[in-house]
């Protein structure tokens, strides 16, 4: 008589000569608990280069997990040190807008760790604000979610901060924690703007501009050199390219 630990590691040496990683055999096996249909399954759609937070429907971000799917874009773990840059910055009682929420990592996150903030998420996807509105629940957590573009949708008073990760870069600026093999599995209005890398972000700024706003925005440059993030700098304004190590920096405009 086979047992089914048998069939398990069969089925395991034979996805790791198909090539598909240690890790993410490890990964697998503890999520399917010995499940050798279920692993082989998922692991054939790893294989082709599906996220694991696709296969597995959640994400780890900032010690929380948030639910995902192929609405949302998948968090990046590089990004929680841009969350930790805001949390540094604010007080109690700040005002803070995300642009782009998505999944609502960000914001939640914000949230979870300084529960006097009050905390708004915008994206111009409402698949991916349903997305939002799940984790927001999930994580008992409260804050505001709207349809927007950029801020423009936005009839609030002045916030303390705007943070924001959007399509900034193309697949040359791939984040190192990215398999850019899953860039086919994710909503294509979350990867690249079709103007080229910082559009987003040059959009977002004249959305800040309009509303008048005295703010400070918090984005994402990732990889992107300080020189071309320059070129997008409203004129006169203070601001600071934060390089958090090698692979990842962050840019503060003041407003």
């Amino acid at each position: 008589m086979l047992f089914p630990l048998f069939f398990m590691e069969k089925a395991i040496e034979e996805f790791r000569n198909k090539g598909l990683t240690k890790a993410d055999i490890k990964i697998i096996c503890n999520f399917v608990n010995g499940n050798t249909k279920r692993f082989k399954c998922l692991a054939q759609r790893r294989l082709f280069g599906e996220p694991l937070a696709y296969l597995f429907k959640e994400s780890i971000f900032m010690s929380n997990k948030f639910f995902i799917d192929k609405r949302v874009y998948v968090p990046n773990p590089e990004t929680e040190e841009m969350v930790r840059i805001l949390l540094k910055k604010t007080k109690k009682n700040d005002a803070v807008v995300d642009v782009g929420c998505g999944s609502g990592a960000i914001g939640i996150s914000l949230k979870l760790k300084n529960k006097r903030l009050k905390v708004y998420g915008v994206d111009i996807d409402p698949s991916a604000l349903e997305v939002a509105h799940i984790n927001k629940r999930k994580l008992n957590t409260y804050i505001i979610l709207k349809e927007s573009f950029y801020v423009d949708n936005l009839d609030i008073p002045n916030p303390d901060f705007v943070i924001s990760d959007l399509p900034y870069g193309n697949q040359s600026y791939a984040l190192p924690s990215i398999d850019i093999r899953e860039f086919s599995y994710m909503p294509a209005i979350a990867l690249f703007h079709p103007k080229g890398p910082l559009e987003a972000y040059k959009e977002l700024i004249q959305s800040i501009l309009r509303k008048g706003w005295k703010t400070t925005l918090i984005f994402e440059s990732g990889l992107v050199e300080k020189e071309k993030v320059a070129k997008i700098i409203p004129l006169g304004k203070s601001w600071e390219y934060v390089k958090c190590n090698r692979n990842y920096s962050v840019t503060i405009i003041y407003f």
